[in-house]
């Protein structure tokens, strides 16, 4: 059985990989007999537009004002390599030989939301790990991959990224 390692952006995965010596390169992706190694572009989600969520066609005209959605909800991007990219991540996480998941976003509560969308989105249920990489050297990754905590103790710094995310739409939206 492989660790499947999903990391925030394609620079810090090729950290990843030279750490752990990971070499046989795919489409999206690196194998080893351990890891599977592979990377989002950052957010490949967005929270849902106001035409989303009506069913309509909306303009700034037309905006019904205040606009505040019952529950938020994400989408993937409308962008070729975002789409690829996730079919390449929704295949891996669904692969069999793939024991766990490694969350590697980067160290804050935007990364923490990046992958935990990518999880979400993708309805995984099984073990979640989180990889803390305080700074991207091979060092740190190899001696971090040995300290790894489940990724439910990072929970709230989930909930804190939605909270932002959440408040920056509903003030661009309303006050723009």
């Amino acid at each position: 059985m492989k660790k499947l390692i999903i990391a925030e952006k394609p620079s810090l995965a090729m950290n990843i990989v030279k750490a752990l010596n990971v070499r046989e390169k795919h489409d999206g992706y690196f194998e080893n007999d351990s890891y599977v190694v592979s990377f989002a572009y950052g957010h490949l989600f967005q929270l849902k537009n106001v035409s989303d969520y009506t069913g309509e066609k909306i303009t700034w005209e037309s905006m019904p004002l205040p606009f505040i959605p019952e529950k938020f909800s994400f989408k993937l991007k409308e962008e070729p390599g975002v789409k690829k990219q996730f079919e390449i991540l929704k295949k891996l996480i669904e692969r069999t030989d793939i024991s766990e998941i490694v969350h590697c976003g980067d160290a804050d509560r935007e990364g923490q939301l990046i992958i935990d969308n990518i999880i979400e989105y993708c309805r995984y249920k099984g073990k979640v790990e989180r990889l803390w990489l305080p700074e991207q050297t091979q060092e740190t990754i190899r001696e971090q991959i040995n300290q790894m905590k489940d990724n439910k103790e990072y929970e709230k710094l989930n909930l804190e990224g939605k909270a932002r995310t959440y408040m920056d739409w509903l003030l661009g939206i309303n006050l723009t």
